[in-house]
């Protein structure tokens, strides 16, 4: 094993006894031994300090002895649930280092890309039980009941996902944030029968209504969803008079709705109407949509309106002037600008 030997020559160089390196690495003088004569290598999370005790560079020690840490590294992410952060960055810099040397390096590359795909999939878990833990702390917290709903879709694991909220939402059946999302994942994973048991109990919601559409157009009745979601959007006007802000999100998710399967002007009706029953400081998601949906449609002028709108909103109800929150609507119209006069 070259990295063996390549320590031993450095050590000679520098006059450093088995004993001392040993008390740097905080190893056994016995470990330093077996380095000497290949019978072991060093755990790849002691490289970057051998390496700096010695003074070379990583690449200087992981040349040395390519096949044999390509090796380590597959076992690493073939046993180990949890990569340690110093394992991670050794074996990144290497593959990479390596990569440097030969883009054509496929194995190099296809371990690299395991390495990545290793932490998100650590990351994720992590963040799927802490999501889990806040909500049974508190239930009703929107934003952790909807990134529990993000991580399990990323993970593909909607039915993990329903048996860890139905007992929630059958624990307190005013909870409309745990009993929304559950049928909403219900609907998706084609349970149809549960999503209406769910929707018969606790009290009504305007949600309910774009609820039972989405079954409708996935029983192939598009014409049965669209009158559900119009004659729902009809049916606001009295609830902007009391909650406005539960009025427009409604109106918002109708619009989505109707877009997504190419009701372009009811679409545009309905967003323009979620903007206006909204309360100040005003959403501005219903404008970024109206923005998109004018350029897909190739009405450019009416796009720039929306990105001007746009930063006047930004501006004025929320007091933001710089950063890219403001730079990228910027470039949008900029973009858009360019394109209407060539």
């Amino acid at each position: 094993m070259e990295i063996g030997r390549s320590i031993r020559k450095l050590r000679q160089e520098w006059g450093i006894t088995q004993e001392a390196l040993a008390e740097a690495m905080h190893v056994s003088p016995q470990s330093v031994s077996k380095w000497d004569t290949g019978t072991t290598t060093p755990d790849i999370a002691l490289l970057p300090e051998l390496a700096i005790y010695f003074g070379v560079s990583m690449d200087t020690l992981f040349s040395l002895d390519k096949d044999d840490y390509l090796a380590r590294i597959t076992a690493m992410l073939r046993d180990e649930h949890t990569i340690t952060a110093a394992d991670f960055t050794w074996a990144e810099g290497y593959l990479q280092g390596r990569l440097t040397e030969n883009q054509a390096d496929t194995e190099s590359r296809k371990r690299l890309v395991e390495l990545y795909r290793h932490r998100i999939n650590r990351d994720m878990l992590a963040w799927g039980r802490q999501a889990e833990e806040g909500i049974l702390q508190d239930p009703m917290d929107v934003d952790l009941v909807k990134s529990l709903v993000q991580v399990r879709e990323k993970r593909q694991e909607r039915d993990r996902l329903i048996a860890f909220l139905t007992p929630l939402a059958e624990a307190d059946t005013d909870n409309y944030v745990v009993r929304e999302e559950l049928i909403e994942a219900c609907i998706r994973n084609r349970e149809f029968l549960k999503a209406e048991q769910l929707m018969g109990t606790g009290a009504c919601r305007p949600a309910y209504s774009l609820f039972r559409g989405d079954i409708l157009l996935l029983q192939g009745d598009e014409k049965g969803a669209v009158q559900i979601w119009l004659a729902l959007a009809e049916s606001l006007e009295e609830q902007e008079k009391t909650d406005g802000g539960l009025a427009a999100w409604t109106y918002y998710q109708a619009a989505e709705r109707l877009e997504k399967i190419g009701r372009y002007d009811e679409a545009l009706r309905l967003y323009e109407d979620s903007r206006n029953a909204a309360v100040h400081p005003k959403p501005l998601d219903s404008l970024y949509a109206r923005a998109f949906l004018y350029e897909k449609l190739g009405r450019l002028s009416e796009a720039v309106q929306m990105w001007r709108e746009i930063l006047r909103g930004l501006a004025e109800d929320y007091h933001i002037t710089n950063g890219e929150t403001i730079d990228w609507p910027k470039r949008e119209l900029t973009r858009l600008l360019a394109g209407m006069e060539a």
